[in-house]
């Protein structure tokens, strides 16, 4: 195993009523690949292990976080624990990934429940054209943690339902959320944001355009 990987990061979700959740955001390092496969995750001296094969990537559809284009993986926590350290394997799919096995150890990042707010307070975006697709950044240029889905160029507030496939990635102060997907921009196009709360809790948020 590799040392603690600084780009890295494993947060725990421990949400009132709800299994606790674990959220990997893990770097591509220059691999063009649209999501994460084959995670393997356990204790360093082997007392407990857990895993997920991952959702097929959709390539249409892809979000990560900058710096270090961050792919997001959620999991059943399981005995992951605050403070801990967690060994990790891991493959990327999709794209041009090549397979190549990775591993680092992480320490567990706790994101207090009470923490999360639905807000779009010092978060800005921006919105382009890229071939057929739209893609979508929003930064956060505030002083606390945003939980984000879907980020989206629209006239108005989306129609759609915020929850949509639920959140996907923790964006610390300085990151950036980047969402590409098929789509139309323009310039009188506003940034709408999914911000949750909970697993399911969330609203649209517009996002002031840059």
């Amino acid at each position: 195993m590799i040392a603690l990987l600084a780009a890295a990061h494993l947060y725990l979700f421990q949400w009132p009523g709800e299994p606790p959740k674990a959220l990997f955001l893990l770097p591509t390092e220059g691999e063009n690949a649209c999501g994460v496969a084959n995670l393997v995750f356990g204790a360093p001296d082997s007392s407990w292990s857990g895993g997920s094969q991952g959702p097929k990537a959709s390539c249409e559809f892809r979000q990560w976080v900058d710096p270090g284009k961050l792919l997001p993986a959620w999991v059943d926590a399981g005995k992951i624990i605050p403070g801990a350290e967690v060994e990790v394997t891991w493959t990327f799919q999709g794209g041009g990934a090549t397979g190549k096995g990775r591993a680092a150890t992480l320490r567990v990042e706790v994101v207090p429940a009470d923490a999360l707010k639905a807000s779009a307070a010092g978060l800005s975006g921006t919105a382009t054209k890229v071939k057929n697709d739209a893609r979508v950044e929003v930064r956060n240029g505030g002083p606390a943690p945003v939980l984000l889905g879907d980020a989206v160029a629209a006239r108005s507030k989306p129609d759609d339902s915020c929850v949509g496939s639920g959140p996907q990635v923790l964006l610390q102060p300085g990151e950036t959320l980047v969402d590409l997907r098929p789509g139309l921009v323009s310039k009188s196009m506003q940034v709408w944001a999914a911000a949750f709360t909970g697993p399911k809790q969330c609203r649209w948020v517009e996002v002031r355009r840059r």
